[in-house]
């Protein structure tokens, strides 16, 4: 083996070393999360009733990966005893520089119990990043051709942060395949060298 190869093979090792130990970090890395809450009225029929809403999302988005944002809507008691005259919940999400799915708007029954809605958001740019969410109450004839009239509105401000392209769970088998590889290398240098010896003796 030629005295330049055993050094190539030491730094390649390091290499991958150190950037296994970056793509692992990425797994560990916690993601921030906020929580905000209002209340909806029951203007539609006047029942009196009202619509308890709750948003969970990141503070921080991975640019070029889905971060996931939560709506979860549950009807008082009042408003539960008048669902059969009807309502619609309506809510649209904007953020700009994001790509939002499965589509910003979204319209459905309002039904008794706990409920949930989700979007997926992709940043595809890397800056502070602010989204908006509107949200309302409307009666069995909307249909969302028309424009939200929002009742609330909640403000989300998020902070862009650079990916590598893969998701965290990804990433850390990435990083942990470079480690596998870096550690081997050694041995495989020490073999191979072993055996150039064995073959000249």
């Amino acid at each position: 083996m030629k005295p330049k190869q055993p050094l190539t093979l030491i730094f390649l090792a390091m290499v991958l070393l150190f950037m296994g130990v970056a793509f692992m970090s990425k797994r560990a890395l916690s993601i921030p999360v906020a929580n905000q809450a209002q209340t909806l009225s029951d203007w539609a029929h006047g029942s009196g009733g009202t619509l308890k809403v709750m948003l969970t999302y990141p503070t921080e988005l991975l640019s070029n990966q889905k971060n996931t944002v939560t709506l979860t809507y549950e009807p008082d008691a009042i408003l539960e005893q008048n669902l059969a005259s009807g309502y619609i919940f309506d809510a649209e999400f904007n953020a700009a520089g994001s790509v939002i799915s499965p589509q910003r708007r979204m319209l459905f029954p309002l039904e008794k119990g706990r409920q949930s809605i989700s979007w997926e958001i992709v940043p595809f740019t890397t800056f502070e990043n602010e989204g908006v969410i509107q949200i309302s109450l409307g009666d069995a004839n909307l249909n969302g051709a028309y424009a939200i009239s929002p009742q609330v509105t909640f403000n989300l401000a998020f902070e862009v942060r650079q990916s590598n392209g893969l998701s965290p769970k990804s990433s850390f088998y990435v990083g942990l395949a470079m480690v596998g590889v870096a550690l081997l290398l050694p041995l495989i240098f020490f073999i191979m060298k072993k055996y150039s010896f064995g073959a000249k003796g």
